[in-house]
């Protein structure tokens, strides 16, 4: 009788104790979170072709670092963090002096997609289900309204002559509220529509992912005064997210992305209209920055095309 007892106890334990690993690597696996590199970018207009120099950590942590993009004067990168704990808080790096600074402080809010515009910081305020809205923040004075309309927005690109394109968190839905308008069901723009909203440089228009039925998933143009939508170029089996680089001079833009862990670019002129015969250009092959790091996905270039930076997901 006395061995039954023990054996019971003994499996009961080795029970509670197979829980807890499975609850401890569960844990391990959601802390391994994502860290930011930042790469100097080049392009030789000899060749017309891009590379990158050799990679610099931003953040090396575990936790979530992420959704960076550069501040108007390409001096600094903001993104976001949950270093503090539950709550995300967006940050400030400096690119010269690698300091880091809290731009962001709410102990029981998250902020999101943070971007520099002439009105102040930019970005999204999680306040709840179902509601989320974009705001701007001028140095520590209170945060102002960015977007009228109660659309609960996850994401975002804004002109400050025309207006904001948001991406509406439950509905995988764009709508495109005018500035100084509230967007509404009349402002419907698309649907099936992934996160990566654009400005594209130099232009009065803006891009988006469509993904269609068939699983292909085209980037589009937008243009809010024709509501002319245009495909410009297939992702393929690439990652969702892509950027632009933008380059005066010799009125080209580039959309950047990765496909199976390489660079690449994809030129687009501003007046051309069949982009069908225009072809991924190869960039670079990404080394993980650590053998911790697996995954590279999101990523962001410099107003002045000089640095890129790369979200790296870690085990």
């Amino acid at each position: 009788m006395c061995n039954k007892i023990v054996n019971k106890k003994n499996n009961k334990m080795k029970r509670l104790l197979t829980l807890l690993s499975i609850s401890l690597l569960s844990n391990c696996a959601i802390a391994g979170g994502y860290d930011i590199q930042l790469y100097p970018l080049h392009f030789d207009e000899a060749k017309q072709k891009w590379s990158i120099g050799k990679g610099k950590s931003i953040t090396e942590r575990d936790g979530y670092d992420n959704q960076a993009s550069f501040t108007r004067n390409s001096k600094s990168v903001v993104f976001v963090s949950d270093r503090k704990g539950q709550f995300n808080d967006i940050y400030r790096y400096d690119i010269n002096t690698g300091k880091i600074t809290q731009l962001t402080d709410t102990p029981n809010e998250s902020e999101f997609s943070p971007t520099d515009t002439e009105n102040g910081l930019e970005y999204v305020v999680e306040q709840g289900v179902p509601h989320q809205s974009v705001w701007y923040q001028q140095g520590n004075k209170p945060r102002t309204r960015a977007i009228n309309s109660m659309i609960p927005t996850g994401y975002y690109a804004t002109n400050p002559e025309l207006g904001t394109l948001m991406w509406a968190r439950y509905a995988y839905s764009l709508y495109f509220e005018p500035k100084g308008e509230s967007a509404n069901e009349g402002h419907f723009v698309a649907s099936n529509v992934g996160r990566s909203l654009h400005v594209i440089p130099n232009t009065l228009t803006f891009s988006y992912l469509h993904k269609l039925m068939d699983g292909n998933r085209i980037v589009k143009s937008f243009n809010p005064a024709s509501k002319q939508h245009q495909a410009l170029v297939s992702l393929g089996t690439g990652s969702e997210d892509y950027a632009w680089g933008g380059l005066k001079a010799s009125g080209l833009s580039w959309i950047f992305n990765v496909e199976n862990g390489k660079l690449r670019a994809w030129p687009y002129e501003q007046n051309g209209n069949d982009f069908s015969k225009t072809s991924w250009t190869p960039v670079a092959d990404l080394i993980p920055p650590t053998p911790q790091h697996q995954t590279a996905n999101r990523i962001a270039i410099s107003p002045d095309n000089r640095f890129m930076t790369i979200i790296w997901s870690r085990n």
